[in-house]
């Protein structure tokens, strides 16, 4: 199965380009959507926010070209670059779900959770200018950059409730924020963004089985890269497979233990190796609070 992993043109209109989310290259990915407007979708961490505005000076893209951000959800490492980007782009409006940019207008609470479940691995989101201009988008809304470039949005909570994916109906370009997971481009694994405590294994498998429906024809993922042609159903299949492979561990694990550690150990013991979407040293960390996720979702009181 070939994997995109590299920044490169998708296609005619969508870009993708490498922010260095967690200070590291090829972490985070970012598609630049162009009709006669701009869309840039996700922004990665905040310091993302001033790799994308050079990426932007880099293709001669003036600032008062774009027209939409288009974010995710409400995670730091995905909404955090919004900030710094509504500053730069005078014409911009940043768009989201209602949570999304209510999280983004006081992002307070989220920086407390973020400092306790991530430490050193996370960054403060700072909160949108006052005057920043907003748009809450819901499922099924359609964003037109001119040109016969479109975006359609596609509600898909699980990893969080205010998820949204985004497609670019003339190319078939999905992006899929977290909402497909994290796909591992030595091994085109693909683990589930469990990541406590909004995850929700039923909703999330719900909303992997609609991004399959849609049958797109490029898949885009946040950390990192994109499949294209017909590896997009293997990789979406992958993802829903690997998905129940870990209720499976994890279930498993808690009933013949009945304890957290038990558990995080079984999923390390099984995933660790094909968990190359972060930096090496930070793999073990990211699959225990992976695995504590899975295991509210599934045990709510065992947590």
């Amino acid at each position: 199965m070939p994997f995109i992993t590299a920044p490169q043109q998708l296609t005619k209109t969508v870009e993708l380009l490498d922010v260095r989310g967690q200070q590291a290259p090829w972490s985070t990915g970012v598609v630049l959507v162009r009709g006669h407007e701009v869309a840039i979708v996700e922004t990665g961490h905040t310091s993302c926010g001033a790799r994308i505005v050079k990426e932007l000076e880099k293709r001669e893209i003036a600032p008062e070209a774009v027209r939409y951000i288009l974010v995710t959800h409400r995670h730091g490492d995905h909404c955090g670059g919004a900030t710094p980007l509504a500053r730069a782009l005078p014409n911009v409006t940043v768009a989201g779900h209602k949570h999304t940019i209510a999280t983004l207008r006081d992002p307070t609470r989220l920086n407390e959770g973020a400092r306790k479940l991530f430490g050193r691995y996370t960054e403060e989101v700072q909160p949108l200018p006052p005057e920043a201009a907003t748009r809450e988008l819901q499922d099924g809304d359609v964003l037109d950059l001119g040109g016969d470039v479109k975006i359609e949005v596609i509600g898909v909570p699980g990893h969080t409730s205010d998820h949204l994916a985004y497609l670019e109906q003339r190319s078939g370009t999905l992006y899929t924020g977290d909402a497909a997971g994290l796909v591992g481009r030595q091994y085109h694994s693909v683990i589930p963004t469990s990541f406590p405590p909004s995850f929700q294994y039923a909703t999330y498998r719900s909303s992997l089985e609609r991004l399959r429906e849609r049958t797109p024809r490029i898949v885009a993922f946040a950390h990192a890269g994109a499949v294209t042609g017909s590896d997009v159903p293997l990789i979406l299949s992958r993802a829903l497979s690997t998905l129940d492979e870990w209720r499976d561990v994890v279930e498993t694990a808690w009933r013949t233990s009945k304890s957290q550690n038990a558990v995080a150990q079984a999923v390390r013991d099984r995933f660790l190796g094909e968990l190359d979407a972060f930096p090496a040293e930070a793999r073990s960390f990211f699959l225990q609070v992976l695995a504590l996720g899975f295991l509210s979702s599934l045990f709510p009181d065992a947590t």
